[in-house]
């Protein structure tokens, strides 16, 4: 099954960006950005996060229809491939309001709810893109997917996002992969959780192999979303929200009670990838007050066992 990129796809990405920036289809203020790096203790550990204020970002939609879809009527300008995957089924196309420079999107080309699990299909796709990106950029990429209600998703249309992180700046993932061996999804065998932070979360460290395909990425993803569901359910969730996000190393999913912290700030995968983006001071400054660690707490699930691996509700 084939999900092979252009060799220049990496040049061609980064011309067609520029491009649309220069003729104003993307709205990005990146020299306005102001970041720092901010260092919190829960327990034992501390963890870094990362905190943007990014005025651009007051020009996003912050929440999308079915009716009024950007995905349905696609933008050459935006548009950086047409064609991907073996039945030609998605496309690539640039973000019109990115967080970062060349932050762009994988969509399928007929509506598909963001509501969704992801297929085996579209798993693969991603992590082909991840693949081709490590091996053809210097950058650090990683992909994500807001899921449900409550995951922060702008979007109906399904699209997986796809990122840098800033320069020498690694997230708590990175940190609990490189403790563990590769996952192998099992009764007795659970996925990695730093039980310092506050908030549930599940890991899979991915095998070091470039033979690794759809059926082992479907087991990695199922894995984690079955302990994903136990936890909406425990908890009594109304609804099936989550943020995933993916690297070429890990799998990492967090189960979402809110997406929305005090109606202020808008929670998405980058939150919960260490990267808060501010739209204005006076988000920024809840932010710092009020602390990161806080926030994800009260946005996710409390970070306890539930009960025992080989038992679930789904």
């Amino acid at each position: 099954m084939s999900f092979k990129l252009p060799e220049d796809f990496v040049k061609h990405l980064e011309d067609k960006y520029n491009k649309a920036i220069q003729d104003g289809a993307i709205i990005f203020n990146g020299d306005s950005a102001v970041s720092q790096v901010k260092e919190e203790t829960s327990g034992e550990s501390k963890y870094r996060f990362h905190i943007t204020l990014l005025d651009s970002l007051k020009h996003r939609p912050e929440k999308g229809t079915k009716e009024e879809n950007p995905f349905a009527k696609p933008e050459p300008e935006l548009t950086i491939l047409q064609d991907y995957g073996p039945s030609q089924e998605f496309r690539l196309v640039a973000n019109k309001f990115p967080v970062v420079p060349y932050h762009f999107l994988l969509v399928t080309k007929d509506f598909v709810s963001q509501n969704t699990p992801l297929s085996p299909h579209e798993l693969l796709g991603a992590f082909s893109v991840l693949r081709t990106l490590k091996s053809s950029s210097k950058d650090n990429w990683f992909a994500f997917y807001n899921s449900g209600p409550e995951s922060g998703a702008s979007q109906p249309h399904k699209h997986i996002q796809f990122m840098t992180l800033p320069v020498h700046f690694e997230p708590y993932g990175n940190s609990l992969a490189s403790t563990s061996e590769p996952f192998i999804p099992s009764e007795v065998r659970e996925p990695l959780t730093d039980q310092n932070l506050p908030f549930r979360h599940f890991l899979a460290k991915l095998p070091d192999t470039q033979d690794i395909d759809q059926e082992d990425l479907t087991m990695y993803f199922s894995s984690l979303l079955q302990r994903t569901l136990t936890t909406l359910k425990y908890n009594n969730a109304s609804h099936i929200s989550y943020n995933f996000i993916m690297t070429t190393s890990y799998m990492l999913m967090i189960p979402r009670s809110a997406g929305t912290y005090k109606n202020t700030l808008g929670l998405n995968s980058c939150g919960y990838n260490c990267l808060l983006l501010c739209k204005n001071k006076d988000v920024q400054d809840l932010v710092i007050d009020d602390g990161v660690l806080q926030i994800l707490a009260a946005c996710g699930f409390p970070n306890e066992t539930i009960e025992e691996a080989s038992s679930y509700h789904y």
